[in-house]
């Protein structure tokens, strides 16, 4: 249904529900930034907040000028502050029976190589999706271990392996009983600093632990949903996809309208879904504000003449045409799995509906208020999630700036419906751009423009495919009304997929790069979207304007204070699993990666751990990329590195390798016009005047490939970093006797991934006293590494060995008179 814009100037006073709002959000960030502080502790402050206000108010009464509505409001202001700080710290608290306490105990007991699985008892609670797994979240009630059964409370989220063979699981349905037997696991850590963090987002999610499922037996069906409410979603679902599977006859469009009814884009193909993300389109493919406001308009409007004919008083059809929209839509809402999205769009309509019922205005910002007020009590943590941000970004956005920006259409263009239709479009998509920008640029690091021109189009054919994927549903028992529907809706999602792929191809370049990373400057861009929705408002757009460049200017002092500017050598350890890859960034920017990671057929580590760092951090060439030597565990990721960013030199040992892997690397080296440069102990690799990096290795020609591993020593000023490769025994012999004390270092990156094969005594007495001694390894491998002595060796040393099993990656850094840990889990 629509909203009518606010009238202009915009105050936040007369939408209380806004301002509730923005208090809330305010407090629940506040709480993230002070985590030790409880949830009696915030209490306390807004009590004591409250007392202040209410002394000050006798302390005032019978003065006929006083501040009192002022202390009120900020009285008030900080309650709800501190109401919404306790609220999170609450929240992210968990109960003694919580699941995610025994996935811990397990977790404990399986680092030390005794583990245990478990078995739960639960209630699925979303709709399975099936990916390189079926994932779907189960409600847990109590979970066994050996022949101990213990009630226990919270959410896990499952995974049924697949598997090459393709294992037989049986159906499930959100609110079916399910007995699953699996490895019960701790919620991941963020490995890399390029890398999503699944373990925070489904703990935002109010998930506590992750149980993977191996086989079909241990995935037991227990029975049916009892919850009507869940029946009649599961119903209504499965009759939309019979429906869509029956008169649709493209599958391209059936997977489309999956996603736009169901929220279901497990059938749209993966190059669809990026053309999608390339086009800034991918809000479409979010059901939203278009999708419930269509289906509530549409069976809000027509049940009017319905209810005419029952001959009802006027309220009684407004009540009674009221209700049944707002219960088709509850249930649409829990069908198409109630995201932030979903729930936003409920509130509003619902709002908007009640209000029409009593004959009272809506306020389009103090009913995104109320919507915003209503999931942040209910899930906090949902303030953090990037669909929270972009769908209420967009919606404000959509309400302060389209009024702005049409207002701003010439004359002429305003009196042709045609012309405004265009116009309208346009300033509809550029406020929507704006108001989604911080997000995507804070999150995604892109912003893709070519949505300003393509949703002129695009908005129009998914309302069209959506309006008639939705009669196609509610005609089914008509074969014929529900054929032309399905028709229909196969012609305008074709035409839809066509515009998109299209404008990827030809709009894919129209994309802001660049990740919003300073705290400063995204506080500076939020303050600067409010200063343009309040353009009307000179008084309050030139506070928000100074607000915004005091925010810039107090980040830049603070990254002055903290040394940002200084130049430095870092040094990532990235996390590749069973193999290596550290990236050099020296003080002059330039940048060498040594080794590539693994490549298997079940993940190119290149690829997936890589690339996405290079792009993360803005690293758009390498100056060099070594690669020790010809194993595929250093080399597996480099095909994925030469393709994705220029690369000035490709280093390598001068020994030829013999795997089919070594010769596709040196074969697209060459195509690529990437120089091939053998090293040998004694040359240096110009690289950046402020650091110098020598060659140490191999010493000679060596029979084991792993003894003729490329060794580097990178001296910045006084601070010393040996990486040894995958040197063993003879190949350190060789360096202790060539070298001997040169091989002195703060870092030393520990060799073949502790292997007791390496780590001699006599490289480990070589190397000095080092502060730190680095292995690459993956938490689980087959060779059970690292190994106990090599690692006690380096421990004696007075080095704090640090484990990218452990650890994640690991990011080391030198202003060249001493070694600090950067801790990128917080950057």
């Amino acid at each position: 249904m629509p909203l009518a814009p606010p009238p202009p100037p915009l105050r936040l006073s007369t939408r209380p529900a806004l301002a509730v709002a923005c208090a809330l959000a305010v407090g629940i960030a506040l709480s993230r930034a002070v985590p030790n502080v409880g949830p009696f502790g915030w209490a306390a402050l807004g009590l004591g907040a409250a007392l202040v206000a209410a002394s000050y108010a006798g302390w005032t009464r019978g003065r006929l000028v006083t501040l009192r509505p002022l202390v009120l409001a900020a009285t008030v202001g900080a309650a709800t502050v501190a109401l919404g700080a306790a609220r999170q710290t609450a929240w992210q608290g968990l109960p003694p029976d919580s699941v995610a306490h025994v996935a811990r105990a397990l977790g404990v007991a399986d680092s030390v190589g005794r583990e245990t699985p478990a078995t739960v008892w639960g209630t699925v609670t979303d709709v399975p999706r099936t990916t390189w797994a079926i994932r779907f979240g189960v409600e847990v009630d109590s979970v066994g271990i050996g022949n101990t059964r213990a009630p226990v409370s919270g959410r896990v989220q499952a995974s049924l392996a697949v598997g090459d063979a393709g294992a037989v699981y049986p159906v499930l349905r959100p609110g079916d009983r399910v007995r699953l037997t699996g490895r019960l696991e701790p919620l991941p850590r963020q490995r890399n600093p390029a890398q999503m963090d699944y373990g925070a987002y489904l703990a935002r999610q109010g998930v506590g632990a992750m149980l993977d499922v191996e086989s079909e037996a241990d995935a037991v069906f227990l029975g049916p949903s009892a919850s009507p409410v869940t029946i009649v979603s599961n119903a209504v679902r499965a009759r939309v996809r019979v429906a869509l599977a029956r008169y649709v006859p493209d599958g391209g469009s059936r997977a489309l309208l999956g996603a736009l009814l169901l929220a279901d884009r497990s059938g749209i193909e993966a190059p669809t879904l990026d053309a999608f993300r390339e086009t800034g389109l991918m809000h479409l493919l979010a059901v939203s504000g278009l999708h419930v406001g269509l289906v509530g308009l549409a069976l809000y409007v027509l049940l009017k003449p319905v209810l005419g004919r029952l001959r009802l008083r006027r309220r009684s059809m407004e009540v009674g045409r009221a209700a049944v929209t707002l219960a088709v839509l509850a249930v649409y809402v829990l069908v198409a799995g109630a995201s932030v999205s979903v729930v936003r769009a409920f509130v509003m309509v619902a709002l908007v509906i009640v209000g029409k019922t009593m004959d009272r205005p809506s306020d389009a910002l103090n009913t995104l208020g109320v919507a915003a007020v209503v999931i942040l009590v209910h899930r906090p943590a949902a303030l953090f999630d990037v669909g929270f941000q972009l769908s209420f970004g967009a919606v404000a956005a959509l309400v302060t700036l389209t009024p702005l920006l049409t207002a701003s259409v010439p004359e002429r263009v305003r009196l042709s419906k045609g012309g405004m239709f265009v116009a309208g479009s346009v300033a509809t998509s550029i406020a929507a751009t704006l108001g989604t920008a911080p997000a995507l640029l804070a999150h995604f690091g892109r912003l893709p423009l070519g949505g300003l021109v393509l949703n002129v189009v695009a908005i129009p054919l998914t309302a069209v495919t959506l309006g008639a994927g939705l009669g196609c549903a509610l005609t089914a028992p008509v074969v014929p009304l529900a054929a032309a529907f399905g028709a229909i809706a196969d012609l305008s999602g074709r035409a839809l997929l066509w515009t998109t792929e299209t404008g990827a191809a030809t709009l894919g370049w129209a994309t802001h790069d660049g990740f919003l990373d300073a705290p400063s400057v995204l506080v500076a861009s939020v303050l600067a979207l409010a200063a343009l929705a309040l353009w009307r408002r000179p008084v309050a757009r030139r506070r928000l304007v100074l607000a915004a460049s005091a925010s810039v200017a107090i980040g830049l002092w603070t990254g002055f204070a903290r040394g940002d500017a200084r130049p430095h050598l870092d040094v990532v350890f990235l996390d590749v699993g069973q193999g290596d890859a550290t990236l050099v960034s020296t003080p002059a920017g330039r940048h060498v990666l040594i080794d590539a990671g693994l490549r298997s057929p079940y993940v190119d580590e290149g690829e997936r751990t890589i690339v996405p760092h290079l792009v993360r951090f803005g690293i758009d060439r390498l100056d060099a990329l070594v690669l020790t030597h010809a194993d595929a565990d250093h080399i597996g990721g480099a095909r994925s590195v030469l393709e994705a960013v220029p690369v000035g030199r490709l280093v390598v040992n001068g020994q030829h390798g013999e795997s089919d892997l070594w010769a596709d690397v040196l074969h697209l080296a060459d195509s690529l016009g990437v120089p091939v440069r053998p090293v040998h102990a004694g040359d240096t690799l110009a690289v950046d005047p402020t650091i110098r990096v020598r060659v140490l290795g191999p010493v000679r020609p060596m029979e084991s490939p792993n003894d003729a591993s490329v060794v580097v020593r990178i001296e910045h000023g006084a601070t010393r970093w040996l990486l040894t490769g995958d040197a063993e025994v003879a190949g350190e012999a060789a360096l202790v006797a060539r070298f001997g004390d040169e091989l002195a270092a703060d870092v030393v990156k520990v060799g073949h991934h502790g292997s007791r094969t390496s780590s001699a005594p006599a490289l480990v007495a070589a190397a000095g006293r080092p502060a730190v001694a680095v292995v690459s390894v993956a938490r689980k491998n087959r060779y059970g590494l690292p190994n106990e002595e090599p690692l006690e060796r380096w421990a004696a040393t007075g080095a704090e060995v640090l484990s990218t099993a452990t650890e994640g990656a690991i990011w080391l850094r030198s202003d060249g008179r001493r070694v600090e840990r950067v801790d990128w889990r917080r950057r």
